[in-house]
């Protein structure tokens, strides 16, 4: 890559997949990954302009610091043994949304219950997703 900001961004993003996978190969070794939930997601597009880091948006409009979907919008995985794999969700999620989705299944499981509701979190601005993921 002859771009220098840019062949630096593609090295920060392979230091983290390698991290991700010493996370996931200790999980592995001590029996934990079977009831484990794997979240990776970021909570804004890339830098624009002469800040950027070789970041793209395209086709998105806007970056970080703006309110086009470039700024607002990114992408993230999800994955664990207790799913069902290859499913694409194209629903909205807000990052305070994963406070009660995730003390949703951590009090409830994985499956859909209209017996369990899960903890009462209060007046937050956040809102269980279990469902929509």
């Amino acid at each position: 890559v002859e771009n220098k900001n840019r062949r630096m961004l593609l090295s920060m993003v392979t230091a983290m997949d390698d991290a991700a996978e010493v996370v996931v190969t200790a999980l592995k070794q001590a029996g934990m990954w079977e009831n484990t939930i794997f979240i990776f997601f970021s909570d804004n597009g890339g830098l624009l302009g002469s800040r950027s880091n070789g970041q793209v948006n395209y086709p998105l409009r806007g970056g970080k610091h703006t309110y086009w979907e470039g700024g607002i919008r990114s992408s993230s995985f999800i994955h664990s043994p207790m799913l069902p794999g290859g499913v694409v969700n194209r629903e909205l999620l807000h990052v305070t949304d994963w406070l009660p989705t995730l003390t949703h299944v951590a009090a409830c499981g994985v499956e859909p219950s209209t017996q369990c509701t899960g903890p009462d979190l209060g007046d937050i601005d956040g809102v269980n997703q279990w469902d929509a993921i």
